[in-house]
């Protein structure tokens, strides 16, 4: 990241009939805290005049040139199609844009490192020092007791039955979290994380790539086991990037509750009438609806909502979920106007093939079906792989549009609106597209 963010906006770019439209970025540390305040005060100042208010959050492993490069990406999109098919506006229409940046990454690369890093520019030097960023953030949250015997069985070529064992019942107290999107979270056992590590092995591949997204978009080939009794055939590597995909998953929640929760309440309470837009991919769909749905609602019902391959349960909206209590997100569903909207793609090979192997805790304890939509594989299945599940009638299942088709935004029966888009999305991180654009369009005109 650079230096201290401006007050003011981070740029500026042109609007309707040659205004300007100020576009600020937000710095949240991983507890939460805003750690740009002057810039937050400035943006909320000018949302006092906004008549839309647009909030984006990428998701995990993203350092601040793929952050940013991926809102300036979808803002690409959006001002053209905007320009060809709403212009000039059939409202007042003065936006001010603000992207959330939160650590999501737990290496910064090459061009951010500083002299410590000096040397280590080659893929080697890249993926040991990804390695070990990875044990280290893990380590950070284990017994200090116990912290020396991690290392040693984390750097191990491969593990015996007992030693993963042992190495699991170090790992399940850090693993606990604080709660989900489908209930609270039970600490898992050693005997829970153990058998989610065998599972996990058969589908395990490389390190993330280097901007934007969950896991790798593609799978690098599963690896057979080689010795009946040992665990050398998932490598310790794989399991410490299983639990980094968990404690994102809690930072994530923890960013958008803690901190950008605060933002959006100030944002709507600056103007009686602006619209509120959040938008979210990935994690930041975790992050923009922690916000929403954490604490005390805001003074007034938020515009619109689109998550673009959401990393979260597809029972996040549920009424019930197996075993008992409702989807954790389910009161986003009464604090926006609009019906809310996401995405879901067959070709998402993250949130279709890999997410419900790596953010399982307890037990799996059954799955939900709704006809139209994809058989999920498990109650952790994906929102953006599997559409929205043990929803009923409330989701209306649609092809994607193209512009000049519409979606129908406006208030009714259904309360959420999920895009199949396969047609439209070719990967995890394919989300800054015209589609898409036209997607938050159609939020926009509605």
């Amino acid at each position: 990241m650079p230096g201290p963010l401006p007050a003011g906006p981070w740029k500026t770019l042109p609007g309707p009939g040659g205004t300007s439209v100020p576009f600020y970025i937000v710095t949240f540390d991983e507890d939460g805290t805003c750690t740009s305040p002057a810039t937050r005060d400035h943006l909320v100042g000018a949302a006092a005049g906004a008549t839309d208010v647009f909030l984006f959050s990428h998701g995990w492993n993203n350092d601040w040139a793929a952050a940013t490069g991926a809102y300036d990406q979808f803002v690409s999109r959006y001002v053209p199609l905007r320009r060809a098919f709403w212009d000039p506006p059939t409202r007042p229409y003065r936006p001010v844009l603000v992207g959330v940046f939160w650590p999501s990454a737990v290496l910064v690369w090459p061009d951010e490192r500083g002299p410590d890093f000096a040397g280590a520019e080659g893929p080697d030097d890249v993926a040991t020092a990804q390695a070990l960023a990875e044990m280290a953030a893990v380590a950070a949250r284990v017994d200090p007791a116990s912290t020396a015997r991690f290392y040693e069985l984390a750097q191990r070529d491969g593990l015996t039955d007992d030693e993963a064992h042992e190495l699991a019942t170090i790992l399940a107290p850090a693993l606990a979290g604080p709660g989900d999107e489908v209930g609270p979270a039970a600490a898992p056992t050693a005997e829970d994380l153990v058998g989610v590590w065998r599972d996990v092995g058969r589908r395990s591949g490389t390190a993330p790539a280097r901007t934007g997204g969950f896991i790798d978009d593609e799978p690098a080939g599963a690896a057979a086991p080689q010795v009946a009794g040992l665990l050398d055939w998932l490598k310790p590597r794989d399991i410490i990037r299983a639990a980094t995909v968990l404690l994102m998953k809690d930072r994530a929640g923890r960013v958008g509750a803690a901190g950008v929760g605060d933002l959006l309440r100030r944002l709507v309470d600056a103007s009686p009438d602006s619209r509120v837009h959040l938008v979210g991919h990935s994690y930041g769909g975790k992050v923009v609806l922690s916000a929403l749905t954490a604490g005390p609602a805001p003074g007034r019902l938020v515009e619109s909502v689109l998550l673009l391959q959401p990393a979260m349960s597809a029972l996040c909206f549920a009424p019930t979920v197996p075993g008992g209590g409702t989807g954790g997100y389910r009161p986003a569903l009464d604090r926006v106007r609009q019906p809310l909207m996401t995405t879901f793609s067959a070709h998402d090979f993250p949130l279709t093939k890999a997410f419900h192997w790596a953010v399982r805790r307890p037990s799996d304890l059954g799955e939900a079906v709704i006809a139209g939509l994809p058989v999920p594989p498990s109650r952790y299945a994906a929102l953006g792989g599997y559409g929205p599940q043990g929803v009923g009638a409330e989701v209306d299942v649609v092809a994607p549009r193209a512009a000049p088709n519409p979606y129908d935004v406006e208030p009714g029966g259904r309360r959420i609106i999920a895009v199949e888009a396969d047609d439209v999305i070719s990967s995890h991180g394919d989300v800054q597209n015209d589609a898409t654009a036209w997607a938050l369009l159609c939020q926009v005109m509605g």
